[in-house]
């Protein structure tokens, strides 16, 4: 399978996160309170416990409905941390995807990519960066002054499969969001990869012009728990405030932890979250070689769970 170069220049509005295909769907009404084992294996963060043998997803936090319309919003990508086009897939949804597991062919990058995450509830892995075209539909300006992480809940990390594709770069991304915060708001990256402290949207705002387009660019990093989330743009036009809310086609956008994290994310876990995620298993990792076949196409290998932790040099 091959994959495009992601090379683009973003507007100054552009903001960290990833994803694609139809949004603006209501938020779903918050889930009933239950004890979600991987919740309770950090509850206390100097705490040592064994791994959870079984996983229940969260209690959604940060609840949000929305409501407005005026914006027309296309999710353009979705992609792993760093710019690159790393998922991972529930045990449930990995053969309906040959393309990803070596099966089968794609035949087109774009719709594959779409798919997985519109039909199949993919994560983006170890971080997300999602692309967002928003479009006035409006006859006056619209201002947005907040891009938010609502709806947030702690899901059970997927299972099934591990694709490592990787990315030959991507755009500098300069708006960030920390999915382990508890209300996670957008910060801004430097060039120099410094993130400030004060939220983006504090000083700035982003304005669309009648019948024009801009595009936002997210970085969104959570290195404890798997996240699935909606995303909340809170804007003003015609003198009201208004909020619409941007989900993948039939769901929301999902992320997932590295299983081999940096040793800047190490830093961050707990002993428990170590434990935790070194228990994590899939039943297929598939990652991208660098060299290629005699058809010009990138070779691919299998690799266990087991011999992937092995060979992490941050554990």
């Amino acid at each position: 399978m091959r994959f495009p170069s992601l090379g683009r220049s973003l507007v100054s509005a552009v903001l960290c996160m990833v994803l694609t295909a139809a949004c603006n769907a209501d938020a779903p009404s918050p889930a009933p309170e239950r004890t979600p084992s991987a919740v309770a294996a950090s509850a206390s963060p100097a705490a040592s416990v064994s791994p959870p043998l079984h996983c229940e997803d969260g209690v959604l936090s940060n609840p949000a409905k929305g409501g407005g319309n005026d914006l027309k919003v296309k999710i353009l990508h979705q992609q792993g941390g760093g710019s690159v086009w790393d998922l991972a897939l529930p045990a449930t949804s990995v053969k309906s995807f040959p393309e990803f597991t070596g099966d089968g062919k794609a035949s087109d990058f774009s719709d594959s990519h779409a798919r997985v995450f519109d039909e199949g509830g993919a994560f983006s892995y170890d971080g997300a960066v999602v692309e967002l075209s928003l479009y006035n539909q409006r006859s006056v300006r619209l201002t947005i002054h907040d891009i938010r992480v609502v709806n947030k809940r702690i899901v059970c990390p997927p299972d099934g499969l591990l694709f490592l594709e990787g990315n030959e770069g991507g755009g500098f991304v300069n708006l960030v969001f920390s999915l382990d915060a508890a209300a996670p708001v957008a910060r801004e990256r430097k060039e120099s990869g410094e993130v400030g402290t004060e939220p983006y949207f504090n000083h700035d705002a982003i304005e669309v012009e009648p019948g024009n387009q801009t595009t936002v660019s997210m970085d969104m990093s959570g290195v404890r728990f798997a996240y699935e989330f909606d995303i909340a743009i809170d804007y003003s036009v015609a003198g009201e405030n208004r909020s619409q809310l941007v989900r993948r086609r039939h769901g929301p956008f999902r992320v997932t932890t590295p299983l081999c994290p940096s040793p800047g994310m190490r830093s961050r876990l707990s002993e428990a979250d170590v434990q935790r995620l070194k228990a994590q298993r899939y039943g297929l990792i598939r990652r991208r070689l660098s060299q290629v076949d005699s058809t010009g196409a990138y070779v691919y290998e299998n690799v266990s769970t087991s011999d992937f932790i092995r060979s992490c040099p941050t554990w």
